[in-house]
């Protein structure tokens, strides 16, 4: 299943396996082969829905999620999710 890019409008996004990491105070939790969608032409990712809440579930929301409320609902269905991996710059 492929949905369309909400970022560049062109492309879809496909389901690949990436690798989630999370800042939880002083601890950085890794989780390899994670759920998630990538665009075919612009290479946006987000995580998949489901996916995020099983970890959301275990660990607890990402502090991200605590400040948009519009994230507040649960997050059980398939697909792309509202928001994906941070993009560092050094």
């Amino acid at each position: 299943m492929s949905y369309p890019c909400s970022h560049c409008g062109i492309g879809t996004l496909k389901p690949i396996k990436i690798t989630y990491l999370r800042q939880m105070g002083s601890l950085i939790v890794t989780l390899p082969n994670f759920a998630a969608w990538r665009c075919d032409s612009c290479h946006y990712t987000r995580y998949d829905n489901a996916a995020l809440a099983q970890v959301e579930r275990i660990l607890g929301p990402d502090v991200e999620s605590v400040m948009n409320t519009t994230n507040w609902r649960f997050r059980a269905t398939k697909g792309p999710a509202e928001h994906g991996p941070h993009r560092w710059s050094f």
